[in-house]
């Protein structure tokens, strides 16, 4: 439902355009990943309760997220 939404947004001129990122995208599947790119293995099997977490893996997720947001932005929308 939610995709169908975003596209009815976009079609409608309501919304410039949306990215879906997420921390499991395959590396491989990236056009220009950054050569300091945290892989997907480094955080695909991280637990979902975040309880507790330390402090190197917050920053791994935080900075795969990051980096997958840019790569996917520059790439396909940079207008955004």
């Amino acid at each position: 439902m939610t995709f169908d939404l975003l596209h009815r947004l976009k079609n409608s001129g309501k919304i410039d355009g949306f990215l879906l990122p997420y921390l499991g995208q395959n590396d491989s599947a990236l056009p220009c990943p950054p050569k300091d790119l945290v892989p997907r293995d480094a955080t695909f099997d991280y637990p979902t309760d975040f309880d507790p977490m330390s402090q190197e893996d917050l920053q791994l997720l935080a900075k795969r997220g990051e980096q997958l947001t840019r790569n996917l932005i520059e790439t396909y929308h940079p207008d955004l």
